[in-house]
């Protein structure tokens, strides 16, 4: 059976013209994220340091990452330093000793590092761990489906996906890795085994911490009483509770990570209510769906994809944009999609408006990519600036972001309507 379906995976034209897209892209595109997660890596393969953030705090910061990042740039729990570097490690021979000085920059000369002969090579080799996820979900969300038809529409969505080859292989940000943990723990939690799944989203939060804010509802969905609601909740907390005790007692860490600005975007919306008091809208909406998993759709387990999904996009909708998020629900709405052909046109809306909310608010995401094959690419205009030509930009961003709240709002009262049919 596993021989078959890797088969029918690896020898479909749907997989071949997708990883021709991939790697024809890898070598060529980047933001300066993905050379400021891998200057964090690097330390484990090449310096033999485990401690990361201990670097972050004393070390020299490569002028590059400073400039991006301050000192605020190894916020991410160590596992997922330990899972990149370990990749690193295993492909250290191709990387070859140059790689070092070319990861901790040549001073403020920055030309020098996106001109490097080896370039291409190294924006190459720090994507591999991307792919590899990649095909993982790919995998998965076979899985979900029985008939060959639905598993094969299901590839066509996620692996020609441009949401997907944009943001690992254009972009450089490993939120797949999450977002595979996070499929899997549903994957598992549909089969009536929600400690599995809960452990899982406990692997995906030691990436990012984002799942630990969808524990709660796999609890309350899963379990039968409430005992076994705080068993489900301990299970999910375990996983990242030991892949970070070891780093609790560094300060950096516990500032950066555990309390970081990142992890807390979501309370930067707030709506005053008079005085110095305020509601947040994005813990109103978490509310909702927490009581209405709670009273709706307890017990009925093969349904707690309809939460997570109303979650993610409330989380999406209500938080300054940083475009690498919205992976982490795509593959549930590629499920949806599959299962009720209608939602495709929305999935196309979506897709869209995407890369619309991209161009008007993200400054560093077009041409930019490309500064690797030319550093004159970094010198063409913005499309903000181009889009503000032609309407106030400030106003098509506000726009913009309402429509992306409108289809939040419609695909929530879309999809708990069909929960009650």
């Amino acid at each position: 059976m596993l021989l078959k379906n890797l088969k029918a995976v690896f020898s479909s034209k749907t997989f071949l013209i997708g990883l021709l897209i991939r790697i024809m892209v890898m070598p060529f595109t980047g933001h300066w994220d993905l050379r400021g997660i891998n200057f964090a890596v690097y330390n484990l393969p090449f310096k033999g340091i485990t401690n990361v953030y201990e670097v972050a705090a004393h070390e020299p910061v490569d002028y590059i990452v400073n400039v991006n990042f301050s000192r605020e740039y190894f916020i991410y729990p160590p596992l997922t330093y330990f899972t990149l570097g370990s990749f690193m490690t295993l492909l250290k021979p191709l990387y070859g000793s140059e790689f070092v000085h070319w990861i901790q920059g040549y001073g403020n000369d920055i030309k020098s590092v996106i001109t490097h002969p080896y370039v291409y090579r190294y924006l190459f080799l720090m994507k591999i761990p991307y792919l590899f996820f990649d095909i993982c979900i790919l995998f998965l969300l076979r899985r979900f489906f029985s008939k060959p038809k639905d598993q094969h529409t299901a590839m066509k969505y996620w692996w020609l996906n441009p949401i997907v080859i944009f943001l690992p292989y254009l972009w450089g940000q490993f939120d797949l890795i999450p977002a595979f943990f996070v499929l899997w723990g549903i994957f598992y939690a549909n089969k009536s085994k929600p400690i599995i799944g809960a452990l899982l989203f406990g692997i995906g939060a030691a990436f990012k911490n984002y799942p630990l804010m969808l524990l709660p509802i796999l609890a309350v969905v899963s379990g039968k009483s409430f005992k076994e609601m705080i068993k489900i909740m301990l299970a999910g907390v375990l996983p990242f509770i030991l892949t970070t005790l070891p780093f609790w007692g560094h300060e950096f860490f516990r500032d950066t990570v555990l309390l970081s600005w990142q992890s807390q975007k979501m309370l930067d919306f707030m709506w005053g209510i008079g005085g110095n008091d305020g509601i947040y809208p994005f813990v109103i909406g978490y509310g909702v769906i927490f009581l209405f998993s709670l009273y709706n759709l307890k017990g009925k387990i093969h349904q707690v994809s309809i939460p997570i999904v109303l979650t993610l996009m409330w989380y999406y909708s209500t938080t300054t944009f940083h475009q690498q998020w919205f992976i982490w629900v795509l593959p549930i709405l590629v499920i949806y999609a599959v299962n009720n052909q209608k939602l495709k046109y929305i999935g196309l809306w979506i897709i869209g408006l995407f890369f619309l909310r991209l161009a008007v608010i993200q400054a560093d995401a077009t041409t930019e990519l490309f500064r690797w094959v030319a550093p004159a690419f970094e010198d063409f205009p913005k499309t903000r600036v181009i889009m503000g030509m032609i309407y106030d930009i400030n106003k098509f961003r506000n726009l913009v972001n309402s429509l992306f709240l409108a289809t939040t709002l419609w695909l929530s009262t879309y999809l708990i309507s069909k929960e009650r049919t």
